[in-house]
């Protein structure tokens, strides 16, 4: 019998974690379609616009220079995020709602913080910095529909 009280707790525990885990719908902003996609059609702008200037940052393609393999990878980051930042505004665009597109967003979010740490790293001219910039604004705008962090104080 003691055996059954240690499985009932330990259910009992792995449902508590499970609950502690995965954030509530009443986490996050109320939901808004039309604003989500309003901001993800800005945002795949955006992460075009960032792509391009990545791919116009003055030393990038020098091979030798340090900057390359860096260049390279934060290339193919920037490319990752314009089609992700696409796909998620097509499909909201589309009508599907928060849950059919949590995932791209964690997706996105994750090559964000990438790009992020990857452009600490580089030095970014200018026009590339002001890129970035838009397109971390418009990430902190669609946050609060997916990331309950986001509304945090």
């Amino acid at each position: 019998m003691p055996q059954i009280h240690v499985l009932r707790r330990a259910a009992c525990a792995a449902a508590l974690a499970c609950l502690v885990a995965v954030p509530a719908a009443a986490d996050l902003a109320p939901w808004d379609q039309a604003r989500a996609t309003g901001i993800a059609k800005q945002l795949a702008a955006a992460c075009d616009a960032f792509d391009q200037a990545v791919r116009k940052q003055p030393g990038m393609d020098r091979l030798g220079s340090g900057n390359a393999e860096e260049g390279f990878g934060l290339g193919q980051r920037a490319q990752a995020l314009r089609e992700q930042s696409l796909a998620l505004a097509d499909h909201l665009g589309k009508g599907k709602g928060h849950d059919e597109t949590k995932d791209e967003w964690r997706s996105l979010q994750e090559i964000a913080d990438d790009v992020e740490q990857r452009g600490q790293r580089s030095e970014f001219d200018d026009p590339t910095l002001a890129a970035w910039a838009k397109v971390a604004d418009l990430m902190r705008q669609l946050a609060p529909y997916y990331d309950p962090k986001a509304l945090a104080p």
